[in-house]
């Protein structure tokens, strides 16, 4: 979908797409890290910066759709996070930071997002990627369809290079009660997680 197709589904989603609090992976993950500087890429209606920000995080959230930024900005706590409208190919943000999240962002170029995005961590900060596996299909989740859009772990892990030390990459089951959208799903899906640290 493009940012024109996004802006259409923000527009008639009443107020968001998607559920109140970022995944639980993500949650568990960036809730052990000291708060500091934060990147969430592809924030839709803004749920992990808002996560984020709450818990002390100076967070900024970009998207390429500027009704779902519309949305997060008007949250409770979207004045405490800076928000861009912005292409993950060619943003740039104006230092590297401490943590960079996102969440099923999927794109033809999976592998170049994620290798140009983890150029944004700085050196002992954390990367955290999460997005729909492409076992999802078969396993009956909701997600895109089009398996080449879709990860495997071979295929986020490939995207970084020895600067990186991977603490955990791997398919992960999210449950009905991890929803990913408002409202919840009926089958449980199959995520593809990465973790990682830069070193170098």
């Amino acid at each position: 979908m493009d940012a024109e197709q996004w802006d259409e589904r923000y527009r008639a989603s009443a107020g968001g797409v998607w559920a109140s609090e970022p995944p639980a992976l993500v949650r568990e993950i960036a809730g052990a890290l000291t708060p500091g500087t934060a990147i969430d890429v592809a924030t839709g209606d803004g749920r992990t910066a808002l996560w984020l920000a709450a818990r002390g995080w100076d967070v900024t959230g970009i998207d390429f759709s500027a009704e779902a930024l519309a949305i997060a900005a008007a949250r409770s706590g979207g004045d405490a996070v800076s928000w861009a409208r912005a292409d993950v190919h060619v943003w740039e943000p104006v230092a590297s930071v401490d943590l960079v999240v996102s969440c099923y962002l999927h794109l033809a170029d999976n592998t170049a997002a994620i290798a140009r995005i983890a150029e944004w961590v700085v050196v002992d900060g954390t990367l955290v990627v999460v997005g729909h596996d492409v076992e999802n299909i078969a396993a009956g989740g909701h997600g895109p369809a089009d398996p080449a859009i879709l990860y495997t772990p071979e295929l986020l892990r490939g995207a970084l290079d020895d600067r990186f030390r991977i603490e955990r990459c791997e398919r992960v089951v999210r449950g009905t009660g991890d929803a990913e959208l408002r409202g919840g799903h009926t089958h449980a899906a199959i995520d593809t997680l990465l973790h990682a640290v830069r070193v170098r």
